[in-house]
């Protein structure tokens, strides 16, 4: 039998690119009376101003138990374009039935139709993070748990057993949603993604929606015989008792390693083809155009944070004739978490001030966290999905269509399928990351 120290267990998913932060946000505070904040925009009203801060929060709070602005919650679309007004886009796109409860929600309340249906929206999106992403959280604590039991030598007990039996259902609850919002999101558009179509898509069957997107070539073969062999272990164990008791014909530790590593992979799959691990593919193999842009807001942020958290560091890097801070870029594929490959703004020539380069890489440490964020927020506020977003900027970059097909896991033949659209897709937001947008220019025939 082979000790814990024998089995190397790496996994697809990285926790710490993987976004787990809710979209958007709103809050009460008090200035002049209780203002609430939603996204850009502020709000008061008579009716609020005879109310204190907390018990508008508290009314706040109790709209989330209201079946009626459930309904608008649920009517709600993900995210609306950059380039719209957030209430003439949600206004023309929610049912006309959930406008009325907006309206007579705002006479029981309150709070005025514009605020509702922006708070909605905020919980909408903030939806996202209460479905897949709150089982990924779990999946991956699980995973790291299972992952150290086996590293420990642990026995195939029945601790050991029950913790990768969780590990699967998990694994197979998060391959559900996110197949579940795949479906929605590429079979669907927006302006017919109420909730009567995400409940007929729930509806489907899991087993279904995974042949759907393997017919359309989202998924390509291989991956979708991955994905259902996932699935019929879980119906399996879940189904057989006396299977489920000694986890089938698992006979070893190295064995239940090969199916975390590999159950692993299959989530990553799903992660990615949903938009919800993009940021990293993007910032290794982006166009130019953006990664400039990205990594030169970044370095702002950045920037403007270390002024207020760490004012006597950034001193120290502004005064340094070598460092022209607003044009610090770097090679993301060359740098490490340790040390940042950069490529303009500083030069290095005859340099060997110990002090001065651990603090410019700090500064690069948090420009990097920065620069992850710039792209999670871009591909939010795009007029694409998340998905399309990443295709997007991978054509923009010249990649073949095989190339970007292997980094998103798909089927290059959906990549062609994107580049047919995202052009008249693509709004001025877009446009203006990019130099050009590509357009299909020639046939493509299968090799």
């Amino acid at each position: 039998m082979c000790s814990g120290a024998d089995i190397e267990i790496s996994f697809a998913i990285d926790a710490d690119t993987v976004s787990l932060r809710p979209i958007g946000d709103y809050r009460v505070e008090d200035i002049e009376g209780p203002t609430v904040f939603v996204g850009g925009a502020m709000y008061r009203s008579p009716p609020l101003s005879e109310m204190d801060v907390d018990e508008v929060r508290d009314a706040l709070q109790q709209l989330t138990n209201n079946s009626d602005f459930q309904s608008i919650i649920d009517n709600c679309p993900t995210n609306t374009p950059l380039v719209y007004d957030d209430i003439d886009y949600l206004t023309r796109h929610l049912p006309t039935s959930a406008l009325e409860k907006c309206q007579t929600l705002s006479e029981e309340t309150p709070f005025e139709n514009e605020l509702l249906l922006l708070v909605a929206y905020v919980e909408r999106q903030n939806a996202l993070i209460g479905h897949s992403d709150n089982v990924l959280e779990y999946y991956l604590e699980q995973r790291d748990e299972v992952k150290e039991q086996l590293q420990a030598g642990s026995d195939l007990n029945g601790q050991l057993e029950r913790s990768f039996f969780s590990y699967l259902l998990l694994a197979s609850a998060l391959i559900e949603e996110l197949t579940t919002e795949t479906v929605l999101n590429e079979l669907f558009r927006e302006e017919v993604r109420l909730n009567s179509i995400s409940e007929f898509v729930q509806s489907v069957g899991h087993a279904k929606r995974l042949e759907i997107l393997s017919d359309i070539q989202i998924l390509e073969s291989g991956r979708y015989g991955e994905l259902v062999e996932v699935k019929d272990r879980r119906n399996s164990l879940v189904h057989d008792a006396q299977q489920r008791a000694g986890l089938g014909d698992l006979g070893s530790r190295r064995e239940i390693a090969r199916i975390l590593e590999k159950t692993d992979r299959c989530a990553d799959i799903l992660l990615t083809v949903s938009g919800k691990n993009i940021e990293s593919i993007i910032a290794k193999r982006g166009c130019d155009e953006y990664i400039n842009h990205a990594q030169g807001e970044a370095i702002a942020d950045t920037r403007a944070t270390w002024e207020r958290e760490n004012p006597e560091k950034l001193a120290t890097l502004e005064d340094c004739e070598r460092a022209a801070i607003e044009d610090f870029r770097w090679d993301v594929k060359e740098s490490t978490a340790e040390s940042f490959d950069i490529t303009e703004g500083f030069e290095f020539s005859g340099f060997d001030d110990e002090g001065l380069y651990a603090i410019l890489m700090a500064f690069m440490r948090d420009a990097s966290t920065a620069f992850i964020d710039r792209i999670d927020a871009d591909a939010n506020e795009s007029n694409l999905d998340r998905f399309d977003f990443a295709v997007l900027l991978l054509l923009c970059a010249g990649h073949e269509y095989t190339e970007i097909a292997r980094w998103v896991k798909t089927d290059e033949k959906y990549i062609q399928r994107k580049e047919n659209v995202i052009a008249w897709r693509a709004s001025a937001f877009e446009k203006e990351l990019v130099d050009e947008i590509p357009e299909p220019d020639n046939p493509v025939w299968p090799h």
